[in-house]
């Protein structure tokens, strides 16, 4: 016969960790909400003041920017490596006609 122990006893539920996750859940929340309200208004004062500004461009689109032909990414400005700084590509690896749009 195999002998077994005890049942352990119900263990009591603590009321204060989830009061207290609930408090810091509800400031962390708070605090994104206010983030979001600034980001939405950062947007619309951009938006209004390219309106005003109108389009002075004259016409000519800005030249895309090369892309790795590994990630497919947009290359950043400035001199170029020997690989891709997103995914690690090496550019000699592909012709170089690869790298345009």
């Amino acid at each position: 016969m195999a002998v077994f122990p005890p049942p352990m006893p119900a263990r009591k539920r603590r009321e204060a960790p989830i009061e207290d996750g609930r408090e810091r859940l509800q400031a962390r929340i708070a605090e994104l909400e206010q983030r979001l309200q600034l980001l939405e208004a950062r947007v619309r004062r951009v938006a209004v003041t390219s309106e005003e500004k109108g389009d002075k461009s004259d016409g000519r689109t800005p030249r895309p920017r090369p892309r790795c032909p590994g990630c497919r990414l947009e290359l950043p400005k400035g001199r170029r490596g020997e690989c891709c700084v997103w995914c690690g590509f090496y550019f000699e690896a592909a012709p170089r006609r690869a790298m345009k749009g």
